[in-house]
């Protein structure tokens, strides 16, 4: 999520045309930027992680009448969905990126969690607060603003995501002792809880706004 903002951000500021079409969606950005591994809960249907939904034609052939409505303000959103998997998974692991002409797995496979995992996780994070801060962007997402409803579905989203990977552990204890047994995995636990508290936080904030006001 932190990244698709990042990517989002620096499309709309220096793409030609992009900037003149007025502000950016954050919670599509956000939902856009984990959209990728939905396939994480289609296993069921056959469909295995990082191949399908990682590709770049699917997403191009998705977009199409996208592009053909909105045109360059697709850009951004589109750019937030295709660095989940050619720039996040393709460090960390290996992608069917260009499926389903080539089925082959490309990727340099640091891992997860690795330094290197860490590095850009953390990055990614320090990045879109900054960014969101120099826009005025993080100021109005924490305001009472029914804008901020909309913050709910990246919540919800990075919520399930979670209690996804919690679900292979046995018990809580069991996975808080895994998390603390390195210090990597409690960079990145850090940074999960800062994320979703501040999404947290705005989807409050927006769900405030909609109470009415007593006179």
């Amino acid at each position: 999520m932190a990244w698709a903002y990042v990517f989002a951000m620096l499309a709309w500021a220096f793409i030609p045309g992009v900037k003149r079409q007025g502000k950016l969606l954050v919670p599509l950005i956000l939902i856009l930027g984990i959209l990728p591994d939905s396939d994480l809960l289609w296993g069921s249907f056959g469909i295995v992680h990082r191949t399908v939904t990682h590709s770049f034609f699917l997403w191009i052939l998705l977009l199409i009448p996208v592009f053909v409505v909105f045109r360059l303000k697709a850009v951004p959103y589109f750019v937030a969905v295709v660095q989940h998997f050619a720039f996040g998974d393709f460090l960390m692991g290996k992608v069917m990126i260009f499926w389903p002409f080539d089925s082959k797995f490309f990727g340099f496979g640091f891992g997860m969690p690795s330094v290197v995992d860490v590095t850009l996780e953390t990055a990614g994070l320090i990045l879109a607060v900054g960014i969101l801060i120099y826009v005025c962007d993080l100021r109005r997402l924490l305001s009472v603003d029914k804008r901020n409803v909309l913050m709910v579905l990246p919540s919800l989203a990075l919520f399930i995501s979670t209690l996804f990977f919690a679900l292979h552990w046995s018990s809580i204890n069991s996975l808080i002792a895994y998390i603390l047994s390195n210090n990597l995995l409690i960079i990145l636990a850090l940074g999960h809880i800062i994320l979703l508290a501040l999404l947290a936080i705005s989807s409050i904030q927006g769900l405030r706004a909609l109470k009415p006001r007593s006179k």
